[in-house]
């Protein structure tokens, strides 16, 4: 080896000692293959009747009925076993067209829209995200007759579960998505935000837990 080479080579090993080590060696990513199932489940449920001793119960008439939205969802956990074992952030948007255009000035259906973070999201099998709608929203957005059933409700529901890197995975209740974008990006809906609430918004809180994925609060950093 030339004494030339031989200055240059120590160079660059001077160089690469001094470099930080989260520079040398990029941080496992995370390498997993996220796939929402079908079918994306849209029911009517009751608020949940809790008993608390000394609280006297208020009730308004007949219960009405919450619309509640729910997703299951795959991870692939990364094949390397020294990799990650849980995703720290996903964020789900969820798209939920109501069939109320004659209910409208513009004869335009409402299309709701929200996200919901979940956080420390086990990279398994067989994993829960819901969503869901108010009594008095629904009633809101169909004059005070709301649907007996959520079939009559809803046109159809977009779900997107994106990750640190972008997009992840994208379906409809009526089947996948070829591509990146949905059936709600366009300005045939009034589209409105805020009627679409997270469990942790709702009635619904403590219940089924560990059945559902943790929500990451919206004042959160």
């Amino acid at each position: 080896m030339s004494p030339f080479s031989t200055v240059i080579s120590a160079a660059v090993l001077l160089l690469f000692s001094l470099m930080p080590v989260s520079l040398r060696a990029e941080q496992p990513a995370l390498n997993s293959e996220v796939q929402i199932k079908q079918p994306i489940e849209l029911v009517f449920v009751d608020s949940p009747k809790i008993s608390v001793p000394g609280f006297a119960k208020r009730l308004a008439g007949r219960p009405s009925p919450w619309l509640e939205i729910e997703v299951t969802f795959d991870i692939e956990r990364n094949p390397d076993p020294k990799g990650p074992k849980f995703a720290e952030e996903l964020t789900f948007n969820y798209y939920v067209l109501l069939k109320n255009e004659q209910f409208t000035e513009d004869k335009k259906p409402t299309l709701l829209t929200g996200s919901i973070v979940h956080v420390d999201v086990p990279l398994e099998k067989g994993r829960h995200s819901v969503a869901f709608v108010s009594p008095k929203a629904l009633a809101r957005f169909f004059e005070g007759r709301t649907p007996s059933s959520a079939q009559q409700t809803v046109t159809d529901v977009g779900v997107t579960i994106s990750g640190k890197k972008g997009l992840l995975a994208i379906a409809t209740s009526k089947g996948t998505v070829k591509g990146d974008k949905g059936w709600w990006d366009t300005d045939l809906y009034t589209k409105t935000q805020g009627s679409l609430l997270n469990k942790n918004e709702t009635p619904f809180a403590p219940l089924e837990w560990d059945f559902f994925e943790a929500i990451k609060p919206k004042s959160g950093n």
